[in-house]
């Protein structure tokens, strides 16, 4: 994560201030990791106001954990975790969330001097993926979300979830068969 607040005051010093209640700490962690937080939760959420509530509620539950963090590990996936177990809590309330609309959002395309007819292919089958995404089970567009979204690593998704991580792979692939096979029907 970028340093952003207190120029040259490291993560696990910030952590150990926040552990021993520093406000202050806490504070510059949230201003640190909110953007990425925000982005993973954001494709879980069905709009961008249910994903800065998970996000708040991710934080507050956060404090009130922070003196149970093990401080050798890796903050993004713990927090990533408390995201999701609030995500959680919100799909048993309700129906699943749905991925929100990419509208809005650039699309990156390699080429630099791609034709108009190259651009709105490629937009036209993002548009179809993200359908495709909003198909999948829950369990499915989490794994989907945290590894393509957040760019966790398998082990990284194992533990944010609190899943095995044969069950991630499992998880991971069972999404990419179905997608496959929902944009091939698509062709059809």
């Amino acid at each position: 994560m970028s340093n952003s607040g207190e120029p040259g005051v490291e993560e696990a010093e910030l952590i150990r201030r926040a552990q021993a209640g520093d406000p202050a700490a806490f504070d510059l962690l949230v201003e640190r990791y909110t953007p990425h937080l925000y982005r993973v939760v954001r494709r879980l959420a069905s709009d961008q106001n249910e994903a800065g509530a998970i996000v708040q509620e991710a934080w507050l539950r956060a404090w009130r954990a922070i003196h149970r963090y093990v401080a050798d590990r890796p903050l993004s996936p713990w927090l990533v975790r408390i995201a999701v177990n609030v995500a959680r809590d919100l799909w048993r309330k309700k129906a699943p969330l749905d991925f929100a609309d990419l509208g809005g959002e650039e699309i990156v395309l390699p080429d630099p001097a791609p034709g108009p007819e190259d651009q709105l292919t490629r937009k036209e089958a993002l548009e179809r993926l993200v359908r495709g995404v909003k198909k999948l089970r829950p369990e499915y567009r989490m794994v989907i979300a945290l590894r393509y979204d957040a760019g966790l690593s398998y082990n990284d998704i194992a533990s944010a979830l609190e899943i095995p991580l044969n069950t991630v792979r499992t998880h991971l692939r069972r999404a990419k068969s179905v997608l496959r096979l929902w944009m091939e029907a698509e062709d059809g």
